[in-house]
């Protein structure tokens, strides 16, 4: 008879714990064990959020080199079910081998489920029958999670799904970050029925409006924001650390449409463009994807999208400063 140390680690996340019986089952290179029960001193505690418990699985031989594991768990008589969010789990064998099984997914019915050893190996190289299955299983399961949709002709694709509840549960946002989504609007709102402004249309035509509006909801970034939205190196740094920094791209040649001078970016002439480009330190953006979008109409109004082109310089200091912007309207 041999013995393998199995460890089992829940995420320490809210509502990560269960208390179904939790049952395993190892799989190797010559063999596999019985589908062991997970029942261990710490009783139902073992698999609460944050805990880390250690079991022993035993066989007549040993099973080779581990290849997968298979956990379920099944729910107690009069229990309802419930959801499990295991990390990982670490298995030593009597030969003193570790193997290293990363979960970090939720578990939320009584089926079984197979996880492959850590160790990265290409197709090629994973040679067991069940390990091949197992990878196509979750290839063919990632192709119906994670699908593009074609929200409108022209723009960017979009993931599949009809709200943020289709997603697979380990991608959702957290139970917390839900609640700060849900409380920061339930404020907001509140904030806006109480000044009167839940049903303005009229514009806001300065940042001191949207200041006024909003001036319960400061944060430190916030703060940050309104004091140096309007300085050049505040704009670069929102470009690189915005929602499309990969329209950023070295330029080494301006587009035709884009007539920019060294006596427009360069004043006194500090630099050269041409010898800047050079150098690599000039970067365009270019929102031409925008250019015959149709714009949205809002309280009866038409409105319009800008195609525009962005010239940005890296300065000695690294600082990514804006040089030249043109405005061009997307009809």
């Amino acid at each position: 008879m041999v013995f393998y140390k199995v460890t089992v680690s829940t995420a320490a996340v809210v509502s990560a714990t269960t208390f179904n019986n939790v049952f395993i089952k190892l799989v190797g290179t010559d063999g596999e064990s019985e589908r062991k029960w997970l029942m261990g001193f710490k009783g139902a505690s073992a698999f609460v959020s944050g805990a880390v418990s250690t079991f022993t699985v035993s066989c007549p031989v040993s099973i080779g080199k581990l290849v997968l594991i298979e956990l379920d768990k099944q729910r107690l008589p009069l229990f309802p079910e419930d959801s499990w969010f295991p990390a990982k789990v670490e298995v030593i064998s009597p030969e003193g081998d570790t193997y290293n099984f990363p979960i970090y997914r939720w578990i939320t019915d009584s089926e079984v489920h197979r996880f492959r050893e850590g160790t990265a190996l290409r197709v090629f190289e994973d040679k067991h029958h069940l390990g091949r299955y197992s990878r196509e299983q979750e290839l063919k399961q990632r192709e119906e999670h994670y699908r593009w949709d074609v929200y409108v002709e022209g723009i960017p694709h979009n993931i599949k799904v009809e709200n943020p509840l289709s997603l697979p549960c380990e991608v959702r946002f957290s139970f917390t970050k839900t609640t700060e989504f849900a409380f920061t609007a339930a404020t907001g709102l509140t904030e806006l029925q109480l000044k009167g402004l839940d049903d303005c249309k009229e514009n806001w035509t300065d940042i001191d409006d949207i200041n006024r509006v909003f001036c319960c909801k400061r944060t430190d970034i916030s703060d940050y924001v309104q004091k140096h939205w309007k300085e050049d190196a505040f704009f670069g740094y929102q470009f690189l650390n915005g929602v499309n920094p990969m329209l950023i791209r070295r330029c080494s040649t301006l587009p035709d449409n884009f007539p920019v001078t060294d006596g427009m970016v360069f004043l006194c002439g500090q630099c050269s463009l041409e010898d800047e480009m050079k150098k690599g330190n000039i970067f365009l953006c270019d929102y031409k994807r925008l250019d015959g979008v149709k714009a949205n109409t809002i309280n009866g109004k038409k409105q319009y999208l800008m195609a525009p082109l962005v010239l940005l310089h890296k300065t000695p200091d690294d600082q990514l400063m804006p040089i030249a912007i043109q405005v061009r309207l997307a009809l």
